[in-house]
């Protein structure tokens, strides 16, 4: 009787997420499983088929990161000047996790059998509305520039997925660094706390 392997499905996807950014959606099953160290069989238990696995790989990126981050941060909402840090980190956590999903994201694209418009709009959905209550709350902490939160989510969204897409791309532009992206993009955000008037 053969050990059963311990890996978890979490193992399996960041596997298949690096097998299919440098193979493409020609990678087989076999050499994800190769680099997991583990049979073909320990993968199709978890995932029927290669487009299940394909799809699970693109779907769950670790989201959980930076939802952990917002849910942090608005149990610890601090000053004005924590606020700014904060929404700094979360663009750059942000940043990274878009980094790695994208390539995956363009290959799924261009795939349409692969293609799950129901997961996507879930995803999409569940992200504009976590990041919106966060802003929520940082507006009404004073933290924030008052706007409407809806708008704000989907401009942070759209401008973070941006420049990960001129980044693919290769070059920026207008010669404008990705932090100094992140820096102006926080400054439209964020609302410095008044200054004290001197006695």
């Amino acid at each position: 009787m053969a050990r059963p392997q311990a890996i978890t499905d979490e193992e399996v996807l960041a596997a298949a997420r690096a097998v299919f950014s440098s193979r493409g959606i020609s990678a087989t099953v076999e050499e994800i499983a190769e680099r997991c160290h583990v049979g073909v069989a320990t993968i199709f238990r978890r995932f029927p088929t290669k487009q299940a696995l394909f799809t699970a790989a693109t779907n769950l990126v670790s989201d959980t990161e930076w939802s952990q981050f917002l849910a942090q941060q608005q149990q610890q909402r601090r000053g004005a000047g924590h606020a700014r840090a904060a929404l700094t980190e979360l663009a750059h956590t942000m940043l990274d996790a878009a980094r790695k999903m994208m390539p995956l994201i363009m290959m799924k694209l261009a795939n349409p059998s692969m293609v799950d418009r129901e997961g996507a709009i879930a995803r999409a959905t569940w992200m504009t509305r976590s990041l919106t209550e966060y802003f929520q709350g940082e507006i009404a902490a004073g933290h924030m520039i008052a706007v409407d939160p809806r708008v704000a989510a989907r401009i942070w969204l759209g401008a973070l997925r941006h420049i990960v897409m001129i980044e693919t791309l290769g070059s920026s532009l207008d010669g404008l660094s990705t932090e100094q992206f992140v820096e102006g993009l926080v400054d439209m955000f964020y609302k410095p706390a008044p200054k004290r008037k001197r006695r």
